[in-house]
């Protein structure tokens, strides 16, 4: 017992000193990081930061910065900056500190003063935080802001921050990028920042855990619980890790097949690797991937994309897309059918294939080890001296000449001709070849609009090739092209001389062509390269160019004391192109970058060139790197980065950098000509513009158009009239579309309009871009936090003067813009507008000038459905005012809708409206001028008088009845349809539901019946068809055949191109396993059902089973009957309770926020709309569709990471209460 006793009190010792030991090591673990958290940071650490996203917020006024002080935030020294001053955007736009490990949160609770710093998967808190400028903002228009040296949130106190140490970037100006992972179990999600584990969280992606040292990151909150997690993709030269080598083709390549995400994503995921997404330049590399794939039966993202506008199809790497046989099945019209991003389907005989950008789909990934990507040699840009016979042009060792009109022949003719003078047609391996070839056809002749080149496809050959055996190293096919609808005959490659762009077009067209020929003389020494230009410097064109080592801040670079020149301007894309081949074998690397001409000169936010010998160029090209430019008042450099060449804005005073130079060689060679503008030149009827203006611009919104339409659908729009969408190249355009808005439309109207600005290309990812070609002059994304991987598109509101980034397949209203002297053009679906009716709140206008009496102008405008002018308002006034101002040189009067009749007679307007505004001249309306007789006139002043009737004067109409520009581009004509047939738009609908295994059918089975109705089983042609058909499923759990089938899942059985999908992500019924799957068990045909079974498939989603599968439903579609009128109309107006599956709807209009909306429905006795399946989100979808226009529904979150409906939400809570 004594024995006992003494190890009992030995253990316990033992224990008690392993507690104190756990303690003391705790403490000092603690009282290290406490120590590491405090410790200033060097410039090199702090750098490092930076590079990882963090950055230091800065109060404006005050020049003092954020640091977290316990739960609390103050304003410290900015000078002495530790961990705690660091702050990063992580997940779900949350503020995370890196000294603290928390984020910047609400507690809403707290009424006094909710901000504080919070664990950053805390519940029942907000987390997220949004920008407008400079100022930083959470839920309920809470706004950061400082009280003392507190930093504190306050709902009527605006205050500006910044980012430390940069030309006045706001908070948001880097926003978060998401980071889609590789393997694991994840199947390609996206990181979650900050995560934790083993009880510590990560703002980035960590190597913690792994022996192999390979970085991954969580994908929820918690690792330690969930357990889901994925490798980070890291930029490396190499193939060591996730790549398959491939010797024979100098490549290496990643399958992500049990992953899917968008085009877009799949593109940065790749290009985070230093890859990129898979292009195909040989056969033999199109068998390496067909084999690879022979037994996965997958629809996989290739590089291939017709996403730049102006310009078709391409690899996403740069690589020529010479292989044309392969895109025969690529959509007819990428723009028009929005399938602009490449697919290969290996389970449809290995075509190349086009789908929607925003599918999910697994993807391919290529790398070439060593390759420099698409910058050019220097050496292609190297200046020759050479000497040419008379009629040749002479270009760096080579001999030019252009068979001129009259000489215009069939392809071989013109190769012919060449032959004879000694030459071949013109190859083109190279940017500076283009740019010399439209060189030298702009100073040929004008006229020549097309040329034969020398590449061509022979009958059935799988590709083109140049005709003088040169290899295709380039291509650079123009909109549409190459053409789809290939055949085995030979075929023959022309170029258009404004861009360059090339055509694959039948040999037998009649074109002028180029030849070329080696020069005769020899090559002249390399001393006499470069000729005109200092030693060192390199020639382009007409100017030398050199690269200055010396790093110094813009404004002595601009003194030019190293560059003894002045600093680069760019003019245009060969310009760039040819800067990138200098920087590049200059040995740029990341951390490098180069001074150029460009600055915010009056720190308005527009960059313009500096002005040289007093004069300044326009800025007519832009190359900005994404979420570019930053901020107004900086100065400007070039990325010397994996982004080379791109522009960023840096502080003038501050920021340091090297220089490119440039100066004049002294020659004047023949550059491209700028594209002239008659400034004089009247807009077609109906497009407006400005004195001053080079532009004419169109207002295309709901009350003119069929339907909204997303951003590909209305640059389509646009281009078909011969127009682009609108941009801004000056301030001055932007305020005059803001004012042409706010006259067209009430002030209170929120209305979004598509402009040209998108961020699509994938040549400057994340960089905005106007679809026309404009250079961006100025920042216009305000709120850059706004943006993601899918808000690629940007609308405009002249409300706010913004331009808002928005999914581009999102349906708004447009602008498009035309360059004065331009033509309209007519497609069959436009109505032209022969008068110039304007559009003002509701109405139009026509204001004529010819003179007519009264009488004759009221018959001329009811003619037209309209009245004379009837006005209402002193805003009505004024938009009339204006109008008439804009077509009178001097006082003149117009008739408008008010006249005396015999005495006693009601005075009306001759609309019949009520007279409720005045506007006389001369002191009012006195009682001798009311005579029988007299009619009313307005002059150019506004103001209204009395005339005698028969005078004659212009005049202006008003209708009220809005006219449509456009008619349906397939005629769809309402009629009746059979009993039991549903109505849905132009179509008939026939759902068959079996009420038992033994009513299914096949789907022949099913194609067979559709017929005998003289239909087809159905082909859903968008969200809204899909929605309408699931919401007739309910009561049943069998899904239903649609007419898509594995022969041609590009087409509809009815021969309608698909152009809406709705795939299930789950793997196909008929293969059950992985094993079965990848072997490709079954060769039976496969038809697509459409789920209605939430335990096998979403509901809604479309699958594949085999087509002789019985006991399915099946849904037919067949037009109406347009002999007999419709029973129902679609269009009828909505009730005011709307009864769907045992639940009744009341809908209610109006401009309110979630919380009016909620008591609204409170004071109905109802709740704010739950969704509570699949059925009720597609009825909820087709309605909405009807009110066109987004409804408030009762989901909120107070966290932005948990969302719940309002009704929902308290349930629950009751429950718990109850236990």
């Amino acid at each position: 017992m004594f024995l006992r006793s003494c190890r009992c009190m030995d253990s316990v010792a033992a224990l008690v000193a392993l507690i104190y030991l756990t303690v003391l090591l705790l403490s000092r673990s603690s009282l290290c990081n406490s120590e590491e958290d405090d410790e200033v940071l060097g410039e090199n650490q702090l750098a490092e930061f930076y590079r990882k996203g963090f950055f230091i917020l800065e109060s404006v006024t005050l020049k003092r910065c954020a640091t977290v002080n316990g739960s609390n935030v103050v304003l410290d020294d900015c000078e002495r900056p530790t961990r705690r001053v660091l702050w990063k955007w992580v997940s779900r736009h949350r503020l995370f500190n890196l000294g603290s490990s928390m984020c910047l949160g609400l507690n809403t609770s707290d009424a006094t003063q909710p901000l504080g710093m919070f664990e950053c998967d805390a519940t029942h808190l907000v987390l997220w935080w949004r920008c407008h400028g400079n100022m930083l903002y959470g839920a309920s228009e809470w706004k950061v802001t400082v009280s003392g040296r507190l930093v504190v949130v306050k709902k009527n106190i605006y205050h500006e921050w910044q980012r430390h140490n940069t030309p006045k970037e706001g908070p948001c100006s880097h926003p978060y990028e998401e980071i889609h992972t590789l393997l694991g179990n994840a199947h390609g999600y996206s990181c979650v920042f900050p995560f934790n584990y083993n009880n510590k969280w990560y703002a980035e992606c960590t190597t913690e855990g792994r022996e192999d040292k390979l970085h991954w990151c969580a994908t929820t909150d918690r690792y330690d619980q969930s357990e889901r997690w994925g490798f980070c993709p890291v930029k490396a030269s190499s193939c060591d890790h996730f790549w398959e080598s491939n010797q024979e083709l100098s490549a290496c390549y990643q399958f992500n097949l049990y992953t899917i995400l968008t085009w877009s994503q799949a593109l940065a995921t790749c290009r985070a690797q230093g890859g990129d997404l898979l292009s195909i330049t040989s056969l033999a590399e199109h068998r390496y991937i067909r084999d690879r794939l022979a037994n996965v039966g997958a629809m996989v993202w290739i590089g291939l994309n017709h996403l730049k506008d102006g310009y078709g199809w391409k690899w996403s790497d740069g690589a020529p897309l010479s292989l044309v046989n392969f895109t025969t099945a690529l959509a007819a019209g990428p723009l028009e059918t929005n399938m602009p991003c490449g697919v290969y389907n290996s389970a449809y005989g290995a075509q190349w294939q086009s789908l929607s950008c925003e599918s999910a789909l697994p993807y391919i990934c290529k790398k070439t080890p060593n390759n420099t990507g698409t910058v050019e040699p220097l050496e292609n840009w190297q200046y020759i001296p050479t000497e040419c016979a008379d009629g040749w042009w002479p270009h760096n060792g080579f001999c030019y000449h252009v068979l001129a009109e009259k000489e215009s022949g069939s392809w071989k003719e013109s190769s012919r001709v060449c032959g004879s003078l000694g030459a071949k047609l013109i190859s083109l391996r190279s940017l500076s070849e283009v740019e010399m070839l439209l060189n030298l056809l702009a100073n040929h002749s004008s006229e020549v609009t097309e040329v034969w080149i020398g590449l061509w496809k022979q009958g059935s050959s799988p590709g083109v090739e140049w005709s003088d055996g040169s290899p295709v190293a380039l291509t650079l096919w123009d909109q549409y092209q190459p053409v789809p609808n290939l055949t085995d005959s030979t075929l023959c490659v022309k170029m258009e001389t404004e861009k360059g762009n090339w055509l694959l077009t039948p040999c037998d067209e009649q074109h002028p062509a180029v030849c070329r020929r080696e020069s005769q003389s020899p090559v002249q020494h390399r001393g006499t390269w470069d000729e005109g230009c200092p030693a060192g410097w390199k020639r382009h064109g007409h100017s030398c160019y050199t690269v200055t080592s010396h790093e110094q801040t813009f404004e002595d670079a601009a003194l030019g004391y190293y560059c003894m020149a002045s600093l680069l301007t760019v003019e245009n894309r060969f310009e760039q192109a040819f800067v990138n081949s200098l920087l590049s074998a200059n040995g740029t690397n990341s951390s490098m970058n180069y001074w150029i001409g460009l600055k915010d000169q009056e720190k308005k936010g527009e960059y313009r060139w500096l002005p040289h010998n007093g004069s300044s160029l326009p800025l007519t090209f832009s190359n900005w790197n994404k979420h570019q430019p930053v901020s107004a008042g900086g100065c400007v450099v070039m990325s010397g980065g994996p982004a080379l060449g791109h522009w960023e804005v840096k502080d003038c005073k501050s920021h340091k950098a090297s220089s490119v130079c440039k100066m004049s060689s002294g020659h004047s060679d023949a550059g491209l000509p700028e594209r002239h503008i008659d400034a004089y030149a009247p807009c077609p009827p109906g497009w407006e513009s400005h004195s001053g203006l080079l532009h004419c611009f169109k207002v295309f919104h709901d009350e003119k158009v069929l339907m909204k339409r997303s951003w590909v659908e209305a640059d389509f729009f646009c281009q078909a009239l011969g127009a682009q969408l609108a941009s801004f190249q000056h301030y001055e355009e932007q305020v005059f579309v803001k004012h042409l808005l706010s006259t067209m439309f009430e002030g209170t109207e929120g209305r979004w309009f598509w402009v040209g600005l998108n961020k699509r290309d994938p040549d400057h990812p994340g960089a905005w871009e106007w679809s026309d070609g404009s250079p961006i002059v100025t920042s216009f994304i305000e709120d850059k936090n706004e943006e993601d991987d899918r808000r690629d598109c940007a609308v405009y509101s002249d409300l706010t003067n913004n331009m808002m980034p928005r999914p581009c397949d999102a349906k708004h209203e447009w602008i498009c813009k035309l360059s004065r002297g331009d033509k309209l053009k007519k497609p069959y679906w436009y109505t032209e507008q022969s008068q110039a009716w304007v559009f003002y709140r509701g109405a139009e206008y026509l204001l004529a000038n010819q003179p007519y009496n009264w009488h004759a102008v009221s018959l001329a405008c009811q003619m037209m459905g309209a009245h004379l002018l009837s006005i209402h308002s002193r805003e009505e006034s004024q938009f009339i005012k204006e109008r008439l101002q804009r077509f009178s040189l001097g006082h003149t009067d117009w008739w408008i809708g008010l006249s005396f009749g015999p005495p006693g007679e009601e005075v009306r307007w001759s609309d019949k409206t009520e007279i409720d505004f005045q506007n006389w001249a001369d002191g009012g309306l006195n009682s001798d001028l009311k005579k029988s007789g007299t009619c009313l006139s307005v002059s150019s002043t506004g103001k209204w008088s009395v005339k005698k009737c028969s005078e004659l004067h212009g005049y202006v109409c008003k209708r009220r009845t809005v006219s449509v520009v456009e008619t349906p581009q397939e005629p769809h004509y309402i009629g009746a349809c059979p009993e039991k047939w549903l109505y849905f738009g132009h179509k008939c609908l026939l759902l068959h539901l079996p009420g038992s295994p033994n009513e299914g059918k096949s789907w022949k089975d099913a194609q067979s019946i559709c017929s005998l109705f003289q239909g087809s089983l159905v082909a859903i042609e968008d969200e809204i068809e899909q929605a309408y058909i699931t919401m007739l499923l309910p009561g049943s759990s069998v899904g239903v055949w649609i007419g898509l089938r594995d022969e041609d899942t590009m087409k509809w059985t009815n021969g309608k191109p698909v152009s809406y999908t709705n795939w299930s992500p789950v793997e196909p019924k008929s293969y059950p396993t992985q094993d079965d799957w990848l072997s490709g068990a079954a060769d039976e045909p496969l038809c697509t059902v459409l789920s209605n079974n939430h335990n096998f498939h979403l509901t809604g989603k479309w699958y594949d089973e085999k087509c002789s599968e019985n006991g399915y439903g099946f849904v037919c579609q067949k037009p109406q009957d347009t002999s007999k009128p419709p029973t129902h109309s679609y269009h009828h107006p909505l009730p005011d309770n709307i009864e769907y599956r045992s639940s009744t709807y009341k809908v209610v209009s109006g401009n309110m926020s979630w919380y009016d909306a909620m008591h609204m429905c409170i004071e109905n006795d109802s709740e704010l709309v739950s969704i509570t399946d699949a059925y009720h989100q597609a009825f909820l979808t087709v309605l909405v569709n009807r009110l066109d226009g987004p409804h408030w529904i009762g989901l909120y979150s107070q966290d932005v990471r948990t969302f719940c409906f309002a009704l929902l939400c308290e349930c629950l809570l009751c429950d718990t209460v109850d236990m």
